[in-house]
């Protein structure tokens, strides 16, 4: 990758993470103000970089607005980046904490305590089910707030048909999945995208696949850390 792949990579990141963060469309004027070396660019080099990842779809302008958002195509760019490194080993420094609080014999036996576990830890709604036709879930309040608007709540009732009509499974059950990986996916009708990472675990020797669905604006690598760290104490 040039130099100037590295710079466009680095941009698309900062404006996900900033994205994620604000929850509004991230814009130059606001990109120039951030500090530290990363933002290393001039004025012009911000904007025509912006044009530069809106052109080659990883990021569009909304039509009120002078920011970007992260397409599709930008996220999946910016979580296989993050996913190629993510190993066990740097999984320690976010998620110790959280798995100190996660009771791993229980886990073994009990798809329930899993979601409800998890529920408590991630930024999405956590479902589980196993190829026995087990099927749990827990987190649909980790969704809402107070400045939900028309547009949140299409996402919210999408997101909750989804899992309540299993199509989750459906869509799932499709796809190769490996022990001791952790993937991601979306899905999408004409208007809204849902996000879903995965990974497949073993609870009462059945296999499993315990997934954390929301919106496309969660914080992934909180998600995918977890999963990484729960798939490699029940894979």
């Amino acid at each position: 990758m040039t130099n100037s792949n590295d710079k466009l990579l680095q941009l698309l990141h900062i404006v996900i993470d900033n994205y994620i963060t604000k929850g509004e469309p991230i814009g130059s004027k606001f990109l120039s103000t951030m500090e530290g070396a990363e933002m290393d660019y001039a004025p012009s080099t911000l904007r025509k970089y912006l044009q530069q990842l809106e052109s080659s779809g990883m990021v569009y302008q909304p039509y009120n607005s002078s920011g970007r958002i992260p397409t599709v195509q930008g996220l999946s760019t910016y979580l296989d980046t993050f996913l190629a490194e993510l190993t066990e080993e740097n999984t320690e420094d976010e998620s110790d904490n959280l798995v100190f609080e996660f009771d791993i014999e229980m886990a073994r036996s009990s798809l329930r305590g899993i979601t409800e576990n998890l529920g408590k830890m991630v930024d999405g709604v956590v479902v589980g089910f196993l190829s026995n036709d087990e099927y749990s879930f827990l987190g649909i309040n980790n969704l809402l707030n107070d400045q939900m608007d028309t547009q949140d709540m299409h996402t919210m009732k999408y997101i909750v048909d989804f899992i309540e009509k299993k199509e989750i499974v459906h869509f799932l059950s499709k796809k190769i999945i490996k022990r001791g990986s952790v993937y991601y996916t979306f899905a999408q009708d004409e208007t809204t995208v849902l996000s879903c990472v995965y990974t497949k675990v073993t609870v009462n020797d059945y296999d499993a696949i315990i997934s954390i669905v929301g919106p496309s604006r969660v914080n992934y690598k909180k998600n995918l850390t977890v999963l990484k760290k729960l798939s490699s104490l029940l894979s």
